[in-house]
């Protein structure tokens, strides 16, 4: 699947999901939904939660996917919370979630994609498994002039590794 110089890079796709492997997998018995776009001109992926969540007020909550994102080295996945959930209140812990391209497929946790929940609203905030709770954006990013990693050291392991 990958050549040389690409590492974690899935050759011959641009962009996706996938499933994680089974060893990574939190939650092996949920069907697991691959996001996909509302409409035509819908910019973000639906992400659906695989199981079902009650946040209550004030109250934080990790949410894994179960799903990996493959891209081009030179693209970003960001990640916020569908305007429905934002509205009651609920937003990502971080405020946007960024997925590297060399996130995929890492050794610690095949890149599954974890989303954090704070409940900043007054009222519970309740999700069923399958509903959408999050939106993912693929997009371009640009190198700053003199910029040290264009061809620097790979990520060593999942969230929270990298420059470690």
């Amino acid at each position: 699947m990958a050549a040389a110089g690409w590492g974690r890079y899935v050759v011959g796709r641009q962009r996706g999901f996938e499933v994680v492997s089974e060893p990574h997998r939190q939650h092996p018995d949920a069907g697991i939904q691959l996001p996909s776009r509302g409409s035509r001109h819908s910019a973000g992926y639906d992400l659906h939660t695989p199981v079902g969540f009650t946040l209550m007020p004030g109250a934080r909550a990790v949410i894994v996917t179960d799903l990996k994102s493959y891209m081009l080295p030179d693209e970003v996945l960001s990640v916020y919370p569908r305007s429905s959930v934002g509205l009651r209140g609920v937003m990502l812990t971080n405020t946007v979630g960024i997925v590297d391209a060399d996130y995929y497929a890492n050794a610690s946790n095949d890149g599954n994609i974890r989303l954090s929940f704070h409940n900043i609203g007054p009222e519970a905030f309740t999700a069923q498994a399958g509903d959408r709770i999050a939106q993912a954006i693929f997009t371009k990013y640009l190198l700053a002039d003199g910029d040290g990693f264009a061809a620097g050291p790979e990520r060593l392991g999942g969230q929270g590794h990298t420059g470690r």
